[in-house]
């Protein structure tokens, strides 16, 4: 059996309170995404899309279900997608991206409610999601600490033995994504921009840059919960990875898209023009000083010489 263009990790938890959060039927190879757990808290409405034009990968988590816990706490979905660029199944991540940025806007990151939610409970009811962790029971990693969705990255099979379980979850999942609407048709903004996650300008950017990227596009458009302000984010500038970033804020200036300006260094050499001036201003304050000194002297040695001749007569 071939490798699926488009492969899909659907990662959530039982209701049963021996139970933790795992992948269903498997697991990415690597938790790429955790190069970003300083700048965002994967338990909350995160997305993280990335493409180097040839392939890309998207991150979505903190999705809330309509499951809860033996202790009412709500049980998340996270999403990995990655495929190559250009992949025909592909189409269906800007829709999930921008189904997932409007539950976001519209209150629903950290309640049931939202569309992609939804998509995600009608194919993946309770007992079907239990009978998946079962295997997950009894590996290694049954008595890590619960709680967190991301802290313990547990894998649950072999993703490359393309197991039954791990099929039937791709084929659930891909059907989910497929079923949100087609997102109008925007224009992003070109080059390292940010925005309010809450505004509706920079999320249709947003999902154009995401559009631009599964196709082909080399870059990065990441929602992180943990940047405050635009300037939290000119850390991310790369000049080889445009980026687009959202931030969950209220500022009024970012309720459109604006532009990511290089990071200046703190400290810099005087420029030539500050060299020049200061170099000037000693000069003329040379020309002063110097002739009164000159003057000064010449005083002291009339007076001397009248001292001698006084004394000598």
């Amino acid at each position: 059996m071939t490798a699926p263009d488009v492969r899909v990790f659907v990662q959530t938890r039982g209701t049963a309170r021996a139970t933790d959060y795992a992948f269903l039927g498997g697991a990415p190879p690597e938790p790429w995404w955790r190069a970003y757990r300083d700048r965002t808290s994967f338990d909350h409405p995160t997305v993280l899309v990335t493409s180097d034009g040839a392939g890309w990968a998207a991150y979505l988590s903190g999705i809330p279900s309509t499951r809860v816990d033996a202790v009412g706490t709500v049980v998340r979905y996270t999403l990995v997608v990655d495929g190559p660029c250009g992949a025909a199944d592909a189409a269906c991540v800007p829709a999930t991206v921008g189904a997932w940025l409007d539950d976001v806007a519209a209150g629903h990151g950290d309640r049931p409610g939202g569309r992609l939610a939804a998509a995600l409970d009608a194919r993946f009811p309770a007992d079907d999601v239990q009978r998946w962790l079962a295997p997950a029971a009894t590996d290694e990693g049954r008595t890590r600490p619960r709680g967190s969705n991301e802290g313990h990255f547990r894998r649950t099979g072999d993703v490359a033995s393309h197991s039954p379980a791990a099929d039937e979850v791709r084929r659930r999942a891909l059907a989910a994504l497929a079923s949100l609407p087609v997102p109008p048709t925007a224009a992003d903004e070109p080059g390292d921009w940010v925005g309010a996650a809450g505004a509706p300008a920079p999320r249709a950017a947003f999902t154009a840059r995401v559009a631009a990227l599964v196709d082909g596009a080399p870059g990065r458009a990441l929602l992180l919960n943990l940047l405050g302000e635009a300037a939290d984010a000119q850390p991310l500038l790369d000049s080889a990875s445009p980026v687009a970033v959202l931030l969950e804020t209220t500022d009024p200036r970012l309720a459109r898209c604006t532009a990511l300006p290089a990071v200046v260094e703190a400290k810099k050499a005087p420029s030539a023009a500050r060299r020049t001036r200061w170099t000037g201003t000693a000069a003329v304050a040379g020309i002063a000083v110097l002739p009164a000194a000159a003057v000064l002297g010449m005083l002291a040695m009339t007076v001397l010489v009248v001292t001698l001749l006084v004394w000598l007569l």
